[in-house]
């Protein structure tokens, strides 16, 4: 009997362990975000319907969005990152599921960059095609980054 209750013991402390009351918190911020730019920018909804109705007459291909909903991409990107980041900081200041701390750090620096490929894209007239790749590649990189240092931690 003892060892079921060892057993028992074990399995409750890694569910606490992985409880993660934060991420709640983390969707809080994102709808917040959201809410925010849409009441800044109140033509924004209008903008992202049109350019998604601009798919009905596409001939195949990808349709690129306008450079007008590109900024507002740039700028959650921006905020976005700055929040994981301080909420990586919130984990380790209060030990609150810690071992999620490298991903949000390294989530949080990838859409910091990512609003600067947007910004520098933009602002040199390039071809903004190039930013699809570029966010593929970056998330697989926040991801592995994620990944090897929470791998860390846990030894």
């Amino acid at each position: 009997m003892s060892n079921y209750q060892s057993s028992l013991d074990s399995r409750n402390r890694y569910r606490n362990r992985r409880h993660d009351p934060l991420g709640v918190v983390s969707f809080g911020v994102f709808i917040i975000i959201l809410a925010v730019m849409q009441l800044s920018n109140p033509e924004l909804t209008s903008e992202i319907v049109d350019y998604f109705k601009s798919f009905e007459f596409a001939s195949g291909g990808i349709i690129l969005p306008p450079s007008g909903i590109l900024y507002h991409v740039a700028d959650f990107c921006f905020y976005f990152g700055i929040w994981l980041i301080i909420l990586g900081a919130l984990r380790v200041s209060f030990r609150i599921a810690e071992w999620r701390t490298p991903s949000n750090i390294a989530e949080g620096i990838f859409f910091i960059v990512f609003n600067y490929l947007i910004i520098d894209t933009l602002r040199t007239n390039e071809n903004v095609e190039i930013l699809l790749p570029f966010f593929i590649i970056g998330i697989g990189i926040a991801i592995i980054a994620g990944a090897i240092g929470q791998a860390l931690i846990h030894q």
